[in-house]
């Protein structure tokens, strides 16, 4: 759930709410020839969440996790989490556990700590977040319905070796980071730092992209959140003391487009190697951009276009060692989002960097069937049609290296949970 331009929309939301996609070769910067094929795509039974996340854990079990709408069932609105562990040829729905006691629904996220494999969840109700956490794959959980920071909106969670990070849009003090550690990790965030301000963010009203973090030792842990700019750019706001302080750097540069109607999203491929991609909207054209950062988000290179041709939107990034993974929607229509005609075929579609991000392969689909057809609106609350996918589909890598995405497929007014992996 984005809050869009309306911030009095969302602040009555809040108060109220407290109180009770053709496969094509798409025109890029560099090619590197096709990326690795995919299995044909699992409808996972039960699933009909929009904004599906995806993480894999060290044993190599799958979760995907969307929100069951906010506060959408009494006393608990627990937000569904399904898994596989058998390469997503199958799904259970698993035992939302304490977490059906809990308000939730709004927005979910979850990290998995690659240690430990305990998993790390966030639920938002908008007053402020169920956090919870489980040390057993998702068989149980133990939850908390206040995570600390009061109204809040799109919150994003991140695990560093057993300190957990929290990042929410508290309006209107800005983005707040909060940190937790054992032994209530994930459970309770006493420390809050402002990382970015709304000063930071050029007076954009809008929710930040997704957090990141690393243990650090003795030095602190890094941690790191990505966000748009009102002025067209794209910041990285990152500390290396556990989150105590935040710089802001730019990973884009201010444009005249708009980069504020897609999350960007940032990856952490290892050994200070940072990646970013989001959407910038220009006129009635939008693309795809890069960026990276070889000293975990000091400074960033020049960022550059991947995909130029048809629209784009919800553009997600994965990485791991030297490969860089990014899943989208895409239509070859050109237009923006918004402004596509009902015609307009939606296709989940994926491209690859596989030497650190230096080429990429050509964009193509990876399911022959279209996600969607028509607008899609990226005005979060202030939409009235075209919001069946939400705000992002997702992508991971695998213990293998393989990508694995989960999306949405929609049909009438009904939304399908999808999974991918590449063979």
């Amino acid at each position: 759930m984005r809050s869009g331009r309306n911030p009095i929309l969302v602040l009555t939301l809040l108060v109220m709410l407290c109180g009770a996609f053709a496969a094509t070769q798409m025109l890029q910067d560099k090619s590197a020839g096709a990326a690795a094929g995919f299995s044909p795509p699992v409808a996972i039974p039960g699933a009909t969440v929009t904004e599906p996340g995806i993480n894999v854990a060290p044993d190599g079990a799958i979760y995907v996790n969307g929100p069951a709408g906010l506060l959408s069932s009494v006393p608990g609105s627990a937000s569904p989490v399904f898994k596989s562990t058998d390469g997503g040829v199958s799904w259970v729905t698993t035992d939302p556990s304490l977490r059906a006691n809990f308000p939730g629904g709004g927005d979910s996220n979850i990290s998995i700590d690659r240690t430990s494999g305990t998993l790390y969840m966030t639920d938002l109700w908008l007053g402020s977040a169920t956090v919870s956490r489980s040390t057993d794959g998702a068989a149980s959980w133990l939850a908390n319905p206040l995570e600390g920071v009061v109204v809040q909106d799109r919150q994003w969670v991140a695990a560093a070796g057993g300190d957990v990070y929290h990042v929410t849009h508290q309006i209107p003090a800005g983005l707040i980071v909060s940190k937790s550690v054992s032994p209530l990790d994930g459970l309770v965030y006493p420390q809050n730092t402002i990382a970015a301000t709304p000063a930071d963010q050029g007076g954009c009203v809008c929710p930040p992209g997704n957090l990141i973090a690393a243990a650090g030792g003795l030095t602190g842990d890094k941690v790191g959140v990505i966000y748009s700019t009102a002025a067209g750019g794209v910041n990285f706001a990152h500390s290396a003391n556990g989150g105590l302080t935040f710089t802001n750097t730019p990973v884009g540069p201010a444009t005249t487009g708009a980069t504020d109607g897609n999350f960007p999203v940032v990856a952490d491929a290892g050994g200070g190697h940072l990646v970013a991609t989001w959407t910038e909207v220009d006129g009635n054209t939008d693309k795809v951009l890069y960026n990276e950062s070889r000293d975990w988000g000091a400074t960033w290179g020049n960022a550059r276009t991947l995909v130029a041709s048809g629209t784009s939107v919800y553009p997600w990034i994965a990485a791991q060692g030297s490969k860089v993974s990014i899943s989208l929607y895409h239509t070859d229509e050109v237009a923006t989002p918004d402004t596509v005609s009902a015609a307009a075929q939606w296709f989940e579609s994926y491209l690859e960097s596989t030497d650190g991000g230096a080429t990429f392969s050509a964009l193509s689909s990876i399911d022959p069937i279209a996600a969607k057809t028509g607008i899609v609106c990226t005005g979060g609350i202030n939409c009235t049609t075209g919001r069946e996918f939400g705000d992002f589909q997702s992508v991971t890598l695998d213990n293998a290296g393989r990508a694995n995405v989960s999306y949405d497929r929609v049909s009438g007014s009904g939304t399908q949970t999808m999974f991918d992996r590449q063979g």
